[in-house]
């Protein structure tokens, strides 16, 4: 298992989207860490391909905050799951 992270995205891709993941340039702030973390994607993609392996990428984004929005129809799904009382 390999730990990734949405600034892997293209700069411009919505969010919980991983179909744009490869699919323009990344934010240029986070251009470093994106090729990092693209490069161990691609790591576990030759593994499998090489070794019959089912190595996988996962990201564990949308973590929450203090100052998240909880809002059942546009938070992310960690705030959405713990929503607080109004």
């Amino acid at each position: 298992m390999f730990l990734g992270s949405s600034p892997s995205t293209r700069a411009t891709a919505p969010a919980d989207q991983e179909d744009y993941l490869l699919t323009g340039p990344l934010e240029p702030t986070n251009e470093p860490y994106a090729i990092a973390k693209i490069a161990g994607i691609k790591l576990c993609e030759a593994y499998n391909a090489q070794h019959g392996r089912q190595y996988v990428s996962v990201m564990p984004t949308n973590l929450y905050g203090s100052n998240d929005n909880y809002d059942l129809a546009n938070s992310h799904v960690l705030p959405a799951l713990l929503r607080r009382p109004d």
